[in-house]
Protein backbone atom coordinates (compact mmCIF):
# COMPACT_ATOMS: atom_id res chain seq x y z
CA UNK A 1 0.00 0.00 0.00
CA UNK A 2 1.73 3.11 -1.12
CA UNK A 3 0.16 6.13 0.58
CA UNK A 4 -2.38 4.69 3.24
CA UNK A 5 -4.88 7.27 2.49
CA UNK A 6 -7.80 4.79 3.75
CA UNK A 7 -10.30 7.36 3.82
CA UNK A 8 -10.38 9.22 0.89
CA UNK A 9 -13.11 8.30 -1.69
CA UNK A 10 -13.11 8.19 -5.96
CA UNK A 11 -15.93 8.34 -7.65
CA UNK A 12 -15.53 5.86 -11.11
CA UNK A 13 -18.29 6.16 -13.59
CA UNK A 14 -17.78 3.64 -16.48
CA UNK A 15 -19.78 1.30 -18.58
CA UNK A 16 -17.44 -0.95 -18.90
CA UNK A 17 -17.31 -3.50 -15.79
CA UNK A 18 -13.41 -4.61 -16.62
CA UNK A 19 -13.13 -1.05 -16.16
CA UNK A 20 -14.97 -0.48 -13.42
CA UNK A 21 -13.07 -4.04 -11.37
CA UNK A 22 -9.71 -2.94 -12.40
CA UNK A 23 -9.73 0.73 -11.36
CA UNK A 24 -11.16 -0.37 -7.60
CA UNK A 25 -8.22 -3.22 -7.42
CA UNK A 26 -5.71 -0.75 -8.63
CA UNK A 27 -7.16 2.23 -6.56
CA UNK A 28 -7.25 -0.04 -2.83
CA UNK A 29 -3.89 -0.40 -3.78
CA UNK A 30 -2.44 3.17 -3.03
CA UNK A 31 -5.29 3.25 -0.74
CA UNK A 32 -8.20 4.61 -2.24
CA UNK A 33 -11.88 3.41 -1.53
CA UNK A 34 -13.23 3.30 -4.70
CA UNK A 35 -16.81 3.58 -5.31
CA UNK A 36 -17.86 2.32 -9.01
CA UNK A 37 -20.88 3.17 -11.01
CA UNK A 38 -21.79 1.99 -14.63
CA UNK A 39 -23.89 5.26 -15.72
CA UNK A 40 -23.99 8.87 -15.06
CA UNK A 41 -27.54 8.46 -13.47
CA UNK A 42 -26.50 6.83 -10.55
CA UNK A 43 -23.16 9.04 -10.02
CA UNK A 44 -26.19 12.10 -9.68
CA UNK A 45 -27.91 9.83 -7.13
CA UNK A 46 -24.89 9.59 -4.96
CA UNK A 47 -23.52 12.84 -5.59
CA UNK A 48 -26.95 14.93 -4.82
CA UNK A 49 -27.87 16.17 -1.40
CA UNK A 50 -24.36 17.07 -0.40
CA UNK A 51 -23.27 13.63 -1.49
CA UNK A 52 -20.01 15.03 -3.55
CA UNK A 53 -19.02 16.00 -0.13
CA UNK A 54 -17.62 12.25 0.66
CA UNK A 55 -14.91 12.08 -3.10
CA UNK A 56 -12.34 13.88 -3.22
CA UNK A 57 -11.98 13.07 -7.21
CA UNK A 58 -13.89 11.63 -10.28
CA UNK A 59 -13.05 9.25 -12.76
CA UNK A 60 -15.06 9.44 -15.81
CA UNK A 61 -15.67 7.76 -19.26
CA UNK A 62 -16.81 10.79 -21.65
CA UNK A 63 -19.28 8.88 -24.28
CA UNK A 64 -21.76 7.18 -22.06
CA UNK A 65 -25.55 7.07 -22.51
CA UNK A 66 -27.92 10.00 -23.07
CA UNK A 67 -25.42 12.29 -20.95
CA UNK A 68 -21.73 12.98 -21.99
CA UNK A 69 -18.84 13.30 -19.55
CA UNK A 70 -18.96 17.12 -20.19
CA UNK A 71 -22.51 18.02 -19.39
CA UNK A 72 -22.13 15.68 -16.50
CA UNK A 73 -18.66 17.97 -15.04
CA UNK A 74 -21.11 21.15 -15.01
CA UNK A 75 -23.10 19.97 -13.21
CA UNK A 76 -20.80 18.74 -10.63
CA UNK A 77 -19.19 22.12 -10.90
CA UNK A 78 -22.40 23.79 -9.52
CA UNK A 79 -21.68 21.85 -6.25
CA UNK A 80 -17.82 21.88 -6.21
CA UNK A 81 -15.67 24.26 -8.31
CA UNK A 82 -12.26 22.48 -7.98
CA UNK A 83 -13.09 18.69 -7.59
CA UNK A 84 -10.66 16.93 -9.63
CA UNK A 85 -12.19 14.94 -12.74
CA UNK A 86 -10.39 12.40 -14.63
CA UNK A 87 -11.14 11.83 -18.13
CA UNK A 88 -11.08 8.51 -18.83
CA UNK A 89 -11.46 7.89 -22.57
CA UNK A 90 -9.92 5.58 -25.84
CA UNK A 91 -10.41 8.35 -27.88
CA UNK A 92 -8.21 9.61 -29.74
CA UNK A 93 -7.15 12.72 -29.48
CA UNK A 94 -5.89 13.67 -33.26
CA UNK A 95 -9.10 12.45 -34.75
CA UNK A 96 -10.93 16.05 -34.57
CA UNK A 97 -13.22 15.43 -32.04
CA UNK A 98 -11.90 18.27 -29.77
CA UNK A 99 -12.44 16.29 -26.60
CA UNK A 100 -9.22 17.70 -25.43
CA UNK A 101 -9.91 20.81 -26.07
CA UNK A 102 -13.16 20.80 -23.60
CA UNK A 103 -11.13 19.05 -20.82
CA UNK A 104 -8.45 22.02 -20.84
CA UNK A 105 -11.43 24.54 -20.59
CA UNK A 106 -11.73 23.71 -17.29
CA UNK A 107 -8.55 23.89 -14.57
CA UNK A 108 -9.27 21.29 -12.39
CA UNK A 109 -10.07 18.55 -15.20
CA UNK A 110 -7.57 15.55 -16.53
CA UNK A 111 -7.24 14.06 -19.29
CA UNK A 112 -6.36 9.58 -18.86
CA UNK A 113 -6.30 7.51 -22.48
CA UNK A 114 -7.39 4.09 -21.29
CA UNK A 115 -4.32 2.61 -23.26
CA UNK A 116 -2.24 4.21 -19.74
CA UNK A 117 -0.11 1.85 -18.19
CA UNK A 118 -2.28 1.33 -14.64
CA UNK A 119 1.03 2.44 -12.88
CA UNK A 120 1.12 5.90 -14.46
CA UNK A 121 -2.49 6.38 -13.97
CA UNK A 122 -2.32 5.57 -10.41
CA UNK A 123 0.59 8.08 -10.22
CA UNK A 124 -1.41 10.75 -11.75
CA UNK A 125 -4.41 10.39 -10.00
CA UNK A 126 -2.36 10.26 -6.62
CA UNK A 127 -0.25 13.07 -7.60
CA UNK A 128 -3.68 15.49 -8.32
CA UNK A 129 -5.63 14.10 -5.10
CA UNK A 130 -3.07 14.95 -2.58
CA UNK A 131 -2.45 18.13 -3.87
CA UNK A 132 -6.06 19.28 -3.78
CA UNK A 133 -5.87 17.65 -0.39
CA UNK A 134 -3.19 20.39 0.34
CA UNK A 135 -5.19 23.48 -1.53
CA UNK A 136 -7.54 22.17 0.95
CA UNK A 137 -5.50 22.47 4.28
CA UNK A 138 -4.38 26.17 2.89
CA UNK A 139 -7.71 27.29 2.20
CA UNK A 140 -8.78 25.90 5.60
CA UNK A 141 -5.55 27.93 7.10
CA UNK A 142 -6.83 31.09 4.95
CA UNK A 143 -10.43 30.98 6.53
CA UNK A 144 -8.64 30.66 9.99
CA UNK A 145 -6.45 33.67 9.30
CA UNK A 146 -9.62 35.81 7.91
CA UNK A 147 -11.23 34.92 11.14
CA UNK A 148 -8.75 36.35 13.52
CA UNK A 149 -8.00 39.21 10.42
CA UNK A 150 -11.93 39.61 11.24
CA UNK A 151 -11.28 39.64 15.08
CA UNK A 152 -9.01 42.16 14.43
CA UNK A 153 -11.01 44.42 12.83
CA UNK A 154 -13.48 44.42 15.11
CA UNK A 155 -11.16 44.96 18.21
CA UNK A 156 -9.70 47.83 15.91
CA UNK A 157 -13.31 49.33 15.68
CA UNK A 158 -14.08 49.30 19.22
CA UNK A 159 -10.66 51.05 19.98
CA UNK A 160 -11.81 54.28 17.52
CA UNK A 161 -14.28 56.72 19.16
CA UNK A 162 -17.84 56.93 18.89
CA UNK A 163 -18.34 57.67 14.64
CA UNK A 164 -20.28 61.15 15.60
CA UNK A 165 -21.05 63.09 18.99
CA UNK A 166 -22.50 66.56 19.04
CA UNK A 167 -22.25 68.84 22.36
CA UNK A 168 -23.58 71.87 23.18
CA UNK A 169 -20.48 73.25 21.99
CA UNK A 170 -18.74 71.30 19.32
CA UNK A 171 -19.23 68.07 17.13
CA UNK A 172 -17.21 65.46 14.88
CA UNK A 173 -18.11 62.69 12.59
CA UNK A 174 -15.70 60.56 10.83
CA UNK A 175 -15.44 57.61 7.85
CA UNK A 176 -13.21 54.96 8.62
CA UNK A 177 -12.57 52.42 6.26
CA UNK A 178 -9.68 49.87 5.64
CA UNK A 179 -8.07 48.44 2.62
CA UNK A 180 -8.86 45.13 3.10
CA UNK A 181 -10.03 43.98 6.37
CA UNK A 182 -7.56 45.44 8.84
CA UNK A 183 -6.40 49.13 9.00
CA UNK A 184 -3.42 51.12 9.38
CA UNK A 185 -5.26 54.28 10.13
CA UNK A 186 -6.06 55.77 13.76
CA UNK A 187 -8.20 58.20 15.26
CA UNK A 188 -8.44 59.41 18.48
CA UNK A 189 -10.63 62.24 20.13
CA UNK A 190 -10.76 63.21 23.64
CA UNK A 191 -11.93 66.38 25.22
CA UNK A 192 -9.40 68.62 27.33
CA UNK A 193 -9.72 70.56 30.69
CA UNK A 194 -10.04 73.87 29.23
CA UNK A 195 -13.17 73.01 26.95
CA UNK A 196 -11.29 72.26 23.94
CA UNK A 197 -10.65 69.03 21.95
CA UNK A 198 -7.84 67.02 20.44
CA UNK A 199 -7.93 65.27 17.46
CA UNK A 200 -5.30 62.81 16.22
CA UNK A 201 -5.89 61.39 12.82
CA UNK A 202 -3.17 59.07 11.30
CA UNK A 203 -1.82 56.62 8.95
CA UNK A 204 0.76 53.45 10.09
CA UNK A 205 3.18 53.04 7.07
CA UNK A 206 2.06 49.76 5.02
CA UNK A 207 -0.84 47.57 5.02
CA UNK A 208 -2.02 44.73 6.98
CA UNK A 209 -1.27 43.00 9.90
CA UNK A 210 1.99 44.77 10.95
CA UNK A 211 0.09 48.28 10.31
CA UNK A 212 -2.96 47.07 12.62
CA UNK A 213 -0.74 45.85 14.85
CA UNK A 214 1.31 49.12 15.31
CA UNK A 215 -2.22 50.76 14.58
CA UNK A 216 -3.79 49.40 18.04
CA UNK A 217 -0.55 49.85 20.23
CA UNK A 218 -0.47 53.44 19.15
CA UNK A 219 -4.23 53.67 19.51
CA UNK A 220 -3.64 52.42 23.22
CA UNK A 221 -0.96 54.87 24.02
CA UNK A 222 -3.26 57.77 22.54
CA UNK A 223 -5.74 56.62 25.13
CA UNK A 224 -3.48 57.01 27.97
CA UNK A 225 -2.51 60.85 27.25
CA UNK A 226 -4.94 62.48 29.72
CA UNK A 227 -2.37 60.73 32.58
CA UNK A 228 0.65 62.43 30.97
CA UNK A 229 2.41 65.42 32.44
CA UNK A 230 1.38 68.84 31.82
CA UNK A 231 -1.21 67.22 28.77
CA UNK A 232 -3.52 70.26 29.87
CA UNK A 233 -1.88 72.44 28.64
CA UNK A 234 -0.30 70.29 25.89
CA UNK A 235 -0.11 71.92 22.24
CA UNK A 236 -0.26 70.37 18.98
CA UNK A 237 3.45 69.79 19.01
CA UNK A 238 3.94 68.30 22.72
CA UNK A 239 1.62 65.93 21.30
CA UNK A 240 3.51 64.43 18.36
CA UNK A 241 6.78 64.67 20.32
CA UNK A 242 4.64 62.40 23.40
CA UNK A 243 3.65 60.13 20.38
CA UNK A 244 7.41 60.21 18.51
CA UNK A 245 8.76 59.45 21.53
CA UNK A 246 6.39 56.05 22.06
CA UNK A 247 7.63 55.13 18.64
CA UNK A 248 11.13 55.12 19.15
CA UNK A 249 10.58 53.79 22.69
CA UNK A 250 8.07 51.06 21.57
CA UNK A 251 8.03 50.49 17.74
CA UNK A 252 12.16 51.12 16.81
CA UNK A 253 12.50 51.26 13.23
CA UNK A 254 9.51 49.01 12.74
CA UNK A 255 7.40 51.58 11.28
CA UNK A 256 6.59 55.08 10.91
CA UNK A 257 3.08 57.16 11.13
CA UNK A 258 2.49 60.60 9.22
CA UNK A 259 -0.13 61.98 11.48
CA UNK A 260 -2.39 65.39 11.60
CA UNK A 261 -2.90 66.64 15.30
CA UNK A 262 -5.55 69.04 15.97
CA UNK A 263 -6.48 70.65 18.50
CA UNK A 264 -10.10 72.59 18.22
CA UNK A 265 -11.00 75.46 20.61
CA UNK A 266 -14.95 75.90 19.65
CA UNK A 267 -15.64 79.00 21.79
CA UNK A 268 -12.72 80.89 20.50
CA UNK A 269 -13.43 79.56 16.67
CA UNK A 270 -9.85 78.36 16.33
CA UNK A 271 -7.94 75.44 15.94
CA UNK A 272 -4.28 74.41 16.22
CA UNK A 273 -2.35 71.72 14.02
CA UNK A 274 0.26 70.36 13.22
CA UNK A 275 1.27 68.21 9.87
CA UNK A 276 3.28 65.16 10.63
CA UNK A 277 3.73 64.19 6.69
CA UNK A 278 0.25 64.24 6.28
CA UNK A 279 -2.20 66.21 4.43
CA UNK A 280 -3.12 69.61 5.55
CA UNK A 281 -6.50 70.56 7.52
CA UNK A 282 -9.08 71.67 4.64
CA UNK A 283 -11.07 74.58 5.97
CA UNK A 284 -14.75 75.02 4.33
CA UNK A 285 -16.83 78.22 4.74
CA UNK A 286 -19.83 78.07 3.24
CA UNK A 287 -19.87 82.11 3.41
CA UNK A 288 -16.85 82.68 1.36
CA UNK A 289 -17.03 79.76 -1.00
CA UNK A 290 -13.81 78.29 -1.95
CA UNK A 291 -11.28 76.38 0.44
CA UNK A 292 -9.86 79.21 2.84
CA UNK A 293 -5.64 78.89 2.71
CA UNK A 294 -4.63 77.82 6.11
CA UNK A 295 -0.49 76.96 5.74
CA UNK A 296 0.84 79.39 3.42
CA UNK A 297 4.32 79.41 5.26
CA UNK A 298 3.94 75.59 4.66
CA UNK A 299 4.29 74.45 8.45
CA UNK A 300 5.23 70.73 9.10
CA UNK A 301 7.65 68.21 9.91
CA UNK A 302 8.78 64.79 9.79
CA UNK A 303 6.29 61.42 9.75
CA UNK A 304 6.21 60.31 13.40
CA UNK A 305 9.11 57.83 14.07
CA UNK A 306 10.60 58.30 10.68
CA UNK A 307 13.97 60.62 11.73
CA UNK A 308 15.09 58.66 15.64
CA UNK A 309 16.18 62.24 16.96
CA UNK A 310 13.37 64.53 15.13
CA UNK A 311 11.86 67.18 17.94
CA UNK A 312 8.63 69.42 16.70
CA UNK A 313 8.03 72.49 17.85
CA UNK A 314 5.89 75.93 18.01
CA UNK A 315 7.35 76.67 14.72
CA UNK A 316 5.67 73.82 12.93
CA UNK A 317 2.18 74.56 14.16
CA UNK A 318 -0.49 76.92 12.45
CA UNK A 319 -3.34 78.56 14.00
CA UNK A 320 -6.28 78.96 12.08
CA UNK A 321 -8.85 80.88 13.27
CA UNK A 322 -12.49 79.76 11.90
CA UNK A 323 -15.67 82.17 11.14
CA UNK A 324 -19.36 80.88 12.55
CA UNK A 325 -19.83 78.52 9.48
CA UNK A 326 -16.52 77.27 8.73
CA UNK A 327 -16.12 73.56 8.88
CA UNK A 328 -12.96 71.37 9.19
CA UNK A 329 -11.47 68.68 7.60
CA UNK A 330 -9.06 66.22 7.87
CA UNK A 331 -7.91 62.91 6.07
CA UNK A 332 -5.47 60.31 5.10
CA UNK A 333 -4.07 60.41 2.43
CA UNK A 334 -5.68 57.05 1.21
CA UNK A 335 -8.53 59.78 -0.04
CA UNK A 336 -6.27 60.70 -2.91
CA UNK A 337 -5.95 56.82 -4.05
CA UNK A 338 -9.17 57.04 -5.77
CA UNK A 339 -8.74 55.09 -9.50
CA UNK A 340 -11.24 54.52 -11.92
CA UNK A 341 -10.38 50.87 -11.75
CA UNK A 342 -8.28 48.25 -10.04
CA UNK A 343 -6.11 48.07 -13.81
CA UNK A 344 -5.69 51.40 -14.81
CA UNK A 345 -3.54 53.80 -12.77
CA UNK A 346 -5.70 56.83 -12.65
CA UNK A 347 -5.67 58.52 -9.46
CA UNK A 348 -8.71 61.56 -8.95
CA UNK A 349 -7.65 64.60 -10.06
CA UNK A 350 -6.67 67.35 -6.82
CA UNK A 351 -9.44 69.84 -8.42
CA UNK A 352 -12.31 67.38 -8.57
CA UNK A 353 -11.22 66.37 -5.21
CA UNK A 354 -11.47 69.60 -3.99
CA UNK A 355 -14.75 70.60 -5.35
CA UNK A 356 -16.44 66.97 -3.97
CA UNK A 357 -15.41 68.36 -0.54
CA UNK A 358 -16.13 72.00 -1.09
CA UNK A 359 -19.50 71.29 -2.40
CA UNK A 360 -19.97 68.64 -0.12
CA UNK A 361 -19.05 70.35 2.98
CA UNK A 362 -21.07 73.74 2.13
CA UNK A 363 -24.17 72.07 1.58
CA UNK A 364 -24.43 69.82 4.58
CA UNK A 365 -23.14 72.71 6.63
CA UNK A 366 -26.06 74.56 5.54
CA UNK A 367 -28.44 72.20 5.80
CA UNK A 368 -27.06 70.87 9.47
CA UNK A 369 -26.42 67.59 8.31
CA UNK A 370 -22.29 67.53 8.15
CA UNK A 371 -22.56 64.24 9.82
CA UNK A 372 -23.69 62.51 6.47
CA UNK A 373 -20.67 64.16 4.68
CA UNK A 374 -17.92 61.48 4.84
CA UNK A 375 -20.06 58.92 3.70
CA UNK A 376 -21.43 61.04 0.86
CA UNK A 377 -17.93 62.05 -0.08
CA UNK A 378 -17.47 58.11 -0.97
CA UNK A 379 -20.89 57.62 -2.40
CA UNK A 380 -19.68 61.36 -4.61
CA UNK A 381 -16.30 59.09 -5.71
CA UNK A 382 -18.14 56.60 -7.09
CA UNK A 383 -20.61 58.71 -8.82
CA UNK A 384 -18.32 60.84 -10.71
CA UNK A 385 -16.67 57.21 -11.57
CA UNK A 386 -13.41 56.36 -9.17
CA UNK A 387 -15.09 53.56 -6.87
CA UNK A 388 -12.17 51.86 -6.20
CA UNK A 389 -9.48 53.41 -2.19
CA UNK A 390 -6.73 51.08 -3.11
CA UNK A 391 -5.58 52.78 0.64
CA UNK A 392 -6.56 53.11 4.31
CA UNK A 393 -9.23 55.86 4.68
CA UNK A 394 -9.78 57.59 7.05
CA UNK A 395 -12.28 61.18 7.12
CA UNK A 396 -12.90 63.22 9.84
CA UNK A 397 -15.20 66.20 9.82
CA UNK A 398 -15.33 68.68 12.69
CA UNK A 399 -16.36 72.55 13.64
CA UNK A 400 -18.27 75.09 15.85
CA UNK A 401 -22.04 73.83 16.65
CA UNK A 402 -24.53 76.24 14.50
CA UNK A 403 -26.83 76.81 17.40
CA UNK A 404 -30.19 77.97 15.70
CA UNK A 405 -33.35 78.38 18.36
CA UNK A 406 -35.45 76.22 15.90
CA UNK A 407 -33.64 73.36 15.63
CA UNK A 408 -32.61 70.99 18.26
CA UNK A 409 -29.72 68.64 17.17
CA UNK A 410 -27.74 65.66 19.67
CA UNK A 411 -25.75 62.79 19.28
CA UNK A 412 -26.53 60.10 22.50
CA UNK A 413 -25.03 56.41 23.15
CA UNK A 414 -27.72 54.09 22.70
CA UNK A 415 -28.45 53.23 26.04
CA UNK A 416 -31.80 52.64 27.33
CA UNK A 417 -31.91 54.94 30.08
CA UNK A 418 -30.56 57.96 27.96
CA UNK A 419 -32.91 57.02 25.32
CA UNK A 420 -35.68 58.37 28.25
CA UNK A 421 -33.78 60.74 29.50
CA UNK A 422 -33.67 62.33 25.92
CA UNK A 423 -37.12 62.15 25.10
CA UNK A 424 -37.62 64.24 28.60
CA UNK A 425 -35.28 66.82 27.23
CA UNK A 426 -37.19 66.77 23.53
CA UNK A 427 -40.42 67.22 25.66
CA UNK A 428 -38.88 70.21 27.38
CA UNK A 429 -37.76 71.50 24.45
CA UNK A 430 -40.95 71.76 22.54
CA UNK A 431 -42.88 73.10 25.38
CA UNK A 432 -40.05 76.12 25.35
CA UNK A 433 -41.28 76.90 22.14
CA UNK A 434 -45.14 76.50 23.10
CA UNK A 435 -46.12 73.59 21.12
CA UNK A 436 -49.19 72.02 21.92
CA UNK A 437 -49.01 68.76 24.28
CA UNK A 438 -50.66 66.30 22.50
CA UNK A 439 -48.54 67.16 19.19
CA UNK A 440 -45.53 67.09 21.85
CA UNK A 441 -46.49 63.66 22.82
CA UNK A 442 -46.63 62.38 19.49
CA UNK A 443 -43.31 64.00 18.54
CA UNK A 444 -42.25 61.77 21.64
CA UNK A 445 -43.85 58.63 20.79
CA UNK A 446 -42.00 58.46 17.44
CA UNK A 447 -38.78 59.38 18.83
CA UNK A 448 -38.47 56.74 21.23
CA UNK A 449 -40.20 54.13 19.29
CA UNK A 450 -37.34 54.52 16.69
CA UNK A 451 -34.27 54.67 19.19
CA UNK A 452 -35.79 52.09 21.08
CA UNK A 453 -36.41 49.64 18.35
CA UNK A 454 -32.45 51.04 17.50
CA UNK A 455 -31.35 49.77 20.51
CA UNK A 456 -32.87 46.20 20.93
CA UNK A 457 -32.82 45.44 16.93
CA UNK A 458 -30.64 47.41 14.97
CA UNK A 459 -27.14 46.64 16.46
CA UNK A 460 -25.13 43.51 17.45
CA UNK A 461 -24.97 43.51 21.35
CA UNK A 462 -20.84 43.79 20.98
CA UNK A 463 -21.52 47.08 19.08
CA UNK A 464 -23.83 48.22 20.96
CA UNK A 465 -22.29 49.66 24.03
CA UNK A 466 -20.22 51.87 22.15
CA UNK A 467 -21.66 53.19 19.42
CA UNK A 468 -23.99 56.49 19.25
CA UNK A 469 -26.59 57.73 16.99
CA UNK A 470 -27.83 61.51 16.05
CA UNK A 471 -30.93 62.96 15.79
CA UNK A 472 -32.56 66.43 14.43
CA UNK A 473 -35.71 67.79 15.16
CA UNK A 474 -37.06 71.40 13.21
CA UNK A 475 -40.31 72.85 12.60
CA UNK A 476 -41.06 73.41 9.60
CA UNK A 477 -44.59 75.15 8.05
CA UNK A 478 -46.86 72.29 7.86
CA UNK A 479 -45.09 69.77 10.10
CA UNK A 480 -42.29 69.05 12.23
CA UNK A 481 -39.29 66.97 10.76
CA UNK A 482 -37.83 64.52 12.87
CA UNK A 483 -34.26 63.11 11.22
CA UNK A 484 -32.27 60.09 12.57
CA UNK A 485 -29.09 59.24 11.07
CA UNK A 486 -27.48 55.66 12.78
CA UNK A 487 -25.35 52.69 11.41
CA UNK A 488 -27.64 50.17 12.67
CA UNK A 489 -29.35 47.22 10.54
CA UNK A 490 -29.59 48.55 6.90
CA UNK A 491 -33.66 49.03 5.73
CA UNK A 492 -34.62 49.87 2.64
CA UNK A 493 -34.19 53.41 0.87
CA UNK A 494 -38.24 54.11 0.67
CA UNK A 495 -40.41 56.90 0.29
CA UNK A 496 -43.90 56.65 2.44
CA UNK A 497 -46.35 59.00 0.84
CA UNK A 498 -49.74 59.04 2.70
CA UNK A 499 -52.85 57.64 0.30
CA UNK A 500 -50.76 55.15 -0.79
CA UNK A 501 -52.26 51.99 -0.55
CA UNK A 502 -49.84 49.33 -1.73
CA UNK A 503 -46.88 50.89 0.45
CA UNK A 504 -48.96 51.18 3.50
CA UNK A 505 -50.41 47.48 3.36
CA UNK A 506 -46.35 46.17 2.47
CA UNK A 507 -45.85 48.10 5.49
CA UNK A 508 -48.01 46.58 7.50
CA UNK A 509 -47.64 43.71 7.00
CA UNK A 510 -43.93 43.94 7.72
CA UNK A 511 -44.32 45.57 10.88
CA UNK A 512 -46.57 43.18 12.13
CA UNK A 513 -44.26 40.12 11.09
CA UNK A 514 -41.76 41.84 13.44
CA UNK A 515 -44.00 42.17 16.06
CA UNK A 516 -43.71 45.94 15.76
CA UNK A 517 -47.05 47.48 16.70
CA UNK A 518 -45.31 50.68 18.28
CA UNK A 519 -44.36 50.94 14.23
CA UNK A 520 -47.62 50.91 12.55
CA UNK A 521 -48.86 53.53 15.24
CA UNK A 522 -45.75 55.25 13.93
CA UNK A 523 -46.55 55.07 10.50
CA UNK A 524 -50.33 56.24 11.47
CA UNK A 525 -48.98 59.55 12.58
CA UNK A 526 -46.75 60.59 9.94
CA UNK A 527 -46.91 62.17 7.22
CA UNK A 528 -44.36 60.87 5.79
CA UNK A 529 -41.37 58.80 6.30
CA UNK A 530 -38.21 59.05 4.11
CA UNK A 531 -34.85 56.28 4.99
CA UNK A 532 -32.15 56.89 2.75
CA UNK A 533 -28.94 54.63 2.81
CA UNK A 534 -25.57 56.42 2.57
CA UNK A 535 -22.77 53.84 2.22
CA UNK A 536 -23.18 52.23 5.64
CA UNK A 537 -24.77 55.28 7.48
CA UNK A 538 -28.70 55.19 7.47
CA UNK A 539 -30.62 58.33 7.49
CA UNK A 540 -34.40 58.02 8.57
CA UNK A 541 -36.84 61.19 8.45
CA UNK A 542 -40.27 61.14 9.72
CA UNK A 543 -42.78 64.15 8.80
CA UNK A 544 -45.32 64.78 11.82
CA UNK A 545 -48.34 67.05 10.76
CA UNK A 546 -47.79 70.38 12.60
CA UNK A 547 -51.61 71.85 12.50
CA UNK A 548 -52.41 74.42 14.49
CA UNK A 549 -55.77 73.13 16.29
CA UNK A 550 -58.28 75.34 15.60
Amino acid sequence: MASGQTNTKILVIDDERLIRLTLNAKLKQIGYTAVCVPSIQEAMTLLNDGGYKQFKAVITDIMMGDMDGFVFRDILRGMDESMPVFFMTALDPEEGSGFLKRIMEDSYSFYLPKAIKPDKLLKRVQSIVDSRRVEEVIKAKDAEVMESLTLGAHLQSKMLPPRIRVTDTDFYAFWWQPKDVVSGDLLEVMPMPDGSRLYVLGDIQGHGTIASLSMMAVQSFLKQLPTSENFAAATPSVIANLIHRFFADNLGTLSYMTALICIHHPEERRVDWISCGAPDLLVVDPSNPGAVEVNPEKRGGFPIGLMPDAVYTEKDEVRTFLSETAVCAAFTDGVFDVYRNQEGYEPMPDSLFLELQNTLLAEARLKNSVITFPCKFLLACEACGYPVFTDDVTELVFGSRLKKPDILVKSMPLDASVIDKTAQEIEQWCSDRGWDLEFITQVELVFEEKMMNLFEHGYDIRDRAGEYACFRLKKQEKNVELTVWDWGTQEPSLLVATGNAELEMELKNRDFSDGGRGRLMVRKICKGIERHRYGTLNETIYRIAAEEKA
